[in-house]
């Protein structure tokens, strides 16, 4: 199993494309976290939330796809500790969803409602009786923190929690896919003829439902080393043969 960081020279089976795309992945991923580290500074949020949202999107479709049509047919098995492969994948495809969904979330709100979530932090630890008040006065309780904590202070830390949930994402990504080329692949393999795998390998590189069914290989190839798109590239002929 090569590292994420690794060149791909090979692929001795058609869902060893996985490897393509958990490398393309992660690169989009690792720029993420980059732009997230330098948004703690300030600064317009744009070109992170562009970037996330990017990075969702693929993520999003991939594990569906997966779910659909690449673990959902198979049969489970039983790793020595206990665990069931396909079981895991599937909780760890629903902890992707939730991490994605929030992480939108955080950026869509932007720097001024994380200072409300601030007021809001406030005002519940307050007894019933100031609670009911400075809940009609929240603008006024905004100021107030403001005041109290520094406006400054209040947006670098929405700021570094946006890192931290970038990194948290990027983390759970990394570890899903070194489970899923560890435990999930192999089945694959074993449970699945070449043309199964080449038809399970065009819908995770096609997207039959968009007006650009292309999206997600040619986001896949444009984080590749350019032997790595030849690969790619024969692998696309193959699914163009097979489907005639």
């Amino acid at each position: 199993m090569p590292l994420f960081s690794d060149e791909i020279r090979v692929l001795e089976s058609p869902i060893d494309v996985m490897y393509l795309m958990h490398k393309a992945f992660i690169k989009h991923s690792e720029r993420t976290e980059l732009l997230a580290e330098k948004a703690q500074s300030g600064g317009d949020l744009t070109n992170l939330e562009n970037s996330v949202n990017a990075w969702v999107a693929q993520l999003l479709y991939h594990t569906k796809i997966e779910d659909d049509h690449m673990t959902g047919p198979l049969k489970d098995g039983l790793l020595q500790d206990g665990r069931m492969p396909l079981k895991e994948n599937l909780i760890e495809h629903e902890e992707l969803r939730h991490q994605g969904a929030t992480l939108i979330d955080h950026l869509q709100q932007g720097d001024k409602p994380s200072i409300r979530k601030q007021v809001a932090a406030s005002i519940l630890s307050m007894d019933d009786k100031d609670h009911a008040e400075l809940m009609d006065k929240i603008e006024e309780v905004e100021t107030v923190i403001k005041q109290a904590i520094g406006e400054k202070k209040v947006l670098a830390r929405t700021r570094r929690h946006l890192y931290e949930s970038v990194v948290s994402f990027k983390v759970t990504e990394f570890d899903h896919f070194e489970n899923e080329e560890a435990f999930v692949l192999p089945l694959v393999k074993d449970q699945m003829s070449d043309s199964e795998e080449l038809e399970c390998v065009r819908k995770l590189l096609f997207d039959d439902g968009s007006s650009d069914p292309r999206w997600i290989i040619d986001f896949v190839a444009e984080e590749l080393e350019p032997k790595e798109r030849e690969l790619l590239n024969e692998l696309e002929k193959k699914i163009q043969n097979q489907s005639g």
